[in-house]
């Protein structure tokens, strides 16, 4: 409850004369006071949606008592603060009033109106005080609470940069070993052997392979290199299979993948340099979950560099024939 907000006080007694009294004690005061001739009156104001900050109930009444009265207020409004009015004579009744109700103080009759004024006052600071720590307990527990989901955030944001600088590490430190490799050129199928195994550790997919071009454009139908790629797929999924292996192939831009989901995720790139288009690099991953986007494009990059090894040997290999060409015009001469 703010500061501006008028509390609110009742007073049971069952004597009209002692509730007009302590009406008019607090007439210049800015408090709210209702009145109730009985403690059953008085709980029915409390069950018709009355809330007092503070409720202050004499102890002898007919039947209800004061202590009785209280301790019920108690369990509707237990934020209120409950005082009781009693006389030398009821010091023990009030007392129980205390144990029962959970009475903040008793005021002795007769009262003193300043000490009234000033019993009065202390409760509702008690009461504005005490739900003030319960508005700032709430929400420290949802700053913590913030700071942890912030926290947890945080955590993720850098297991995720972290797993993502360590997967270019690894694509730099793969794209380098074969780099290096083709500083030299090697028979085709140690190349391509050479390039999966690289490929394989780095993506750490489930398998992967080569399909090469055949002369009419069409793929050929056993990988010219593989690892883990034994496929026992009905035939649906070899001809998906298939068809996403020669749309790489065939593709007219280079770079541009092709996919297909079922029993495993696929995903075909070309293998090309220039105008020449060498066949196609395929990884495979279990589930039906796509590539990721960032594994894609580490794909692509290895199928880049295959193709530059791939267009070496060729050369190679039509270097060699025309020298074996030559040895043989010259040996004929």
């Amino acid at each position: 409850m703010s500061e501006s907000t008028m509390h609110t006080l009742l007073f049971v007694d069952d004597e009209k004369s002692i509730l007009k009294a302590l009406r008019r004690i607090f007439l210049d005061d800015n408090y709210q006071v209702i009145t109730a001739g009985s403690g059953q009156e008085a709980l029915d104001l409390l069950h018709a949606g009355e809330k007092p900050t503070v409720i202050i109930s004499d102890q002898r009444m007919p039947g209800m008592g004061g202590a009785e009265f209280l301790a019920r207020a108690r369990k509707i409004l237990p934020d209120s603060i409950r005082m009781v009015l009693t006389g030398y004579a009821d010091i023990n009744a009030a007392m129980e009033s205390i144990n029962q109700g959970g009475i903040y103080r008793y005021i002795l009759k007769p009262w003193n109106d300043e000490e009234l004024k000033l019993a009065v006052k202390d409760a509702v600071l008690m009461f504005d005080l005490i739900n003030q720590n319960r508005r700032l307990t709430t929400e420290l527990e949802k700053n913590n609470l913030a700071l942890v989901e912030l926290n947890t955030s945080l955590e993720q944001k850098v297991a995720e940069r972290t797993r993502a600088l360590r997967q270019i590490i690894r694509e730099l430190e793969g794209r380098d070993r074969i780099q290096q490799y083709l500083m030299e050129v090697h028979p085709l199928n140690e190349l391509l052997q050479t390039i999966l195994a690289v490929v394989h550790e780095v993506i750490t997919i489930a398998g992967c392979a080569f399909f090469l071009r055949a002369d009419d454009d069409r793929p050929d139908p056993a990988p010219a290199a593989a690892i883990n790629f034994d496929e026992r797929l009905d035939t649906d999924h070899q001809q998906a299979l298939a068809e996403a292996v020669r749309q790489a192939i065939t593709a007219d831009e280079p770079g541009n993948p092709t996919t297909m989901a079922g029993q495993y995720s696929y995903v075909a790139v070309p293998v090309r340099k220039g105008s020449n288009k060498f066949g196609a690099l395929v990884a495979k991953k279990d589930g039906e979950t796509p590539f990721h986007e960032n594994t894609l494009r580490t794909f692509i990059s290895f199928a880049n560099q295959a193709a530059i090894g791939i267009h070496d040997c060729k050369f190679q290999e039509n270097f060699d024939d025309i020298e074996a060409s030559l040895d043989d015009v010259l040996s004929a001469i």
